[in-house]
């Protein structure tokens, strides 16, 4: 299993609970973090770059592969948000593993540039542009409805604020450059090239990413497989329900796990 969380958010940030039920299942788990963030090096720090975080999965797949005790045709991926995406678009891409589970991904940036006011755009654009000529700036990742940072719909900076601990390296600022083309990421439209059991997770009260797309990823890859749950984005982090949990364990032991399980 390789696992990753999602934007800005570190792997101190509610993964164990889920890297701890894989492994108790059977599986060799690895968790990383994005270069720039939590424990992973690169400066400057919270830098965003999609692409360099897309290398970064590939990195560690191919880390992964290269343990003695991990059978290279068996791996895994799970990402939760933009990680989620990410998988989507490697694997659309023609990465090469066993099964993903993705868990309220972000596959439709153009979707939550329409949901984002004007007002917020306009402030962030300028601050991208300087960010992607090479002045490092930084904004607020989160903050209540009406005030300036990635992500403020309603619920958000409550749920990052949840889902974190003392002991977590998460910070609250993140690089804005992403913020000029993320209407066109949209994995989702490529969904029907991916060819590995695919499962997917979504909230049905979730407002950080489109849960039409999220329901498009899983109806078009053609062994995609949708899971509701009850809750927001941050949900699976925050509840006591180990709903979620269950349902993925049960998607890694056929898929993966058991035997006779057909590989992707």
């Amino acid at each position: 299993m390789v696992m990753a969380h999602g934007f800005s958010m570190t792997r101190g940030d509610g993964l164990a609970r889920y890297a701890e039920a894989f492994a108790a299942a059977g599986a060799h788990v690895l968790v990383f973090d994005h270069r720039h963030l939590g424990d992973s090096g690169g400066e400057p720090r919270q830098r965003f770059r999609a692409r360099r975080q897309r290398a970064d999965w590939r990195n560690a797949v191919a880390y992964a592969r290269s343990r003695a005790e991990v059978d290279p045709q068996r791996i895994v991926l799970w990402g939760f948000s933009f990680s989620g995406g990410h998988i989507a678009a490697l694997l659309a891409r023609g990465l090469g593993v066993a099964a993903a589970m993705v868990l309220c991904p972000f596959v439709d940036g153009w979707a939550r540039v329409r949901a984002t006011p004007l007002r917020l755009s306009a402030w962030i654009i300028p601050r991208a542009v300087a960010d992607l000529l090479g002045r490092h700036t930084l904004i607020p990742v989160t903050g209540p409805p009406g005030s300036h940072g990635a992500m403020t719909h309603p619920g958000e900076a409550a749920g990052f604020a949840a889902s974190t601990t003392a002991e977590s390296r998460w910070v609250n600022l993140i690089s804005p450059a992403l913020f000029l083309t993320v209407a066109l990421f949209r994995p989702v439209n490529r969904a029907g090239r991916i060819g590995v059991p695919l499962w997917v997770g979504r909230c049905t009260d979730d407002a950080s990413v489109d849960p039409v797309a999220v329901g498009r990823l899983a109806d078009r890859a053609p062994r995609g497989e949708l899971h509701e749950f009850p809750g927001d984005h941050f949900a699976p982090f925050t509840s006591d329900d180990d709903a979620v949990l269950a349902a993925q364990v049960a998607f890694l032991r056929r898929t993966v796990l058991e035997p006779n399980a057909i590989h992707g």
